[in-house]
């Protein structure tokens, strides 16, 4: 009887070994985040444009009965770039209960030079909106997670501003055990990383290159875009590139739906996304 008591006290002790071990082995929840991009906030009362603020409104209220640990937008925060429209999408992310971070997009400050096109990227602008909004690129280390906003308009514009945005990420952005997220307005690439620039969507080949090298270099995993007006999920050496569906219109119209994106880091593996729409 003795001996049947020792066996069944080292069996016990060996599954409650086990158990301990095994739920030390499972990945930790580190972090969930809001992904949302192209509000597009601006005072129209008519037309699609008066469309954009509601939308807003539904994202928003999804994204405070989500239990999410901080917020990303990214990028095209406002119609036009307006002083009057950042103030008003300063007082919209009031109404989200969880930290918001935000990047620029071009329609907040230009759109990424190209041959001399209209509307591009400008000096003016960009301290238009860092004077409104605050710097156009940092990084943070709150919740667990370096935070890094980057100005995907600057890329290949030649501006002062740009090269300071260069030696930044040189500097800052370096290998760290605090898993990194980078969020920006234009998607990287759309279908592959040596794919061709001359387009409206992605970032132009040579400075694509150079910040990849840097994402390698850093262990960065996981970067969130806007901009397409369509969701889009790539893969490439390690990096997951999620681009969320937008707050503003779907392109095509109509048979993209609006909404967002629920984001889920864990300690161990990939980012875990969920695409979130809502009801017009």
């Amino acid at each position: 009887m003795n001996l049947r008591r020792r066996i069944s006290g080292l069996l016990g002790v060996a599954l409650c070994f086990c158990s301990i071990v095994s739920a030390e082995a499972q990945p930790k929840l580190l972090a969930r985040i809001a992904l949302i991009s192209d509000p597009h906030v601006n005072r129209a009362t008519n037309g699609m444009d008066a469309t954009f603020g509601p939308h807003f409104t539904k994202v928003i209220s999804q994204v405070n009965t989500s239990s999410v640990d901080f917020v990303v937008i990214a990028g095209d925060l406002t119609q036009l770039g307006k002083p009057e429209e950042f103030d008003d999408f300063r007082k919209r992310i009031k109404e989200i209960h969880a930290p918001v971070y935000y990047a620029p997009g071009n329609h907040d400050v230009g759109n990424k030079k190209l041959d001399g096109k209209r509307e591009e990227v400008t000096t003016e602008r960009v301290a238009l909106y860092e004077k409104k909004l605050g710097d156009s690129f940092f990084l943070k280390e709150k919740h667990g997670v370096r935070i890094l906003s980057l100005n995907s308009s600057l890329f290949g514009s030649g501006l002062p501003r740009e090269e300071e945005q260069w030696k930044f990420l040189e500097k800052k952005l370096t290998k760290s055990s605090t898993p990194t997220i980078a969020f920006m307005h234009y998607a990287v690439f759309l279908e592959k990383p040596d794919e061709k620039g001359g387009g409206y969507w992605n970032i132009e080949p040579a400075p694509r290159k150079r910040l990849l090298e840097l994402f390698d270099k850093a262990g960065v995993q996981t970067v969130l875009t806007g901009h397409l007006h369509k969701q889009l999920v790539n893969r490439a050496d390690g990096i997951l590139f999620v681009t969320t569906p937008p707050v503003s219109f779907g392109l095509p119209r109509g048979k993209q739906q609006e909404g967002w994106t629920l984001v889920t880091l864990m300690s161990e593996g990939p980012a875990q996304f969920e695409f979130r729409y809502i009801d017009n």
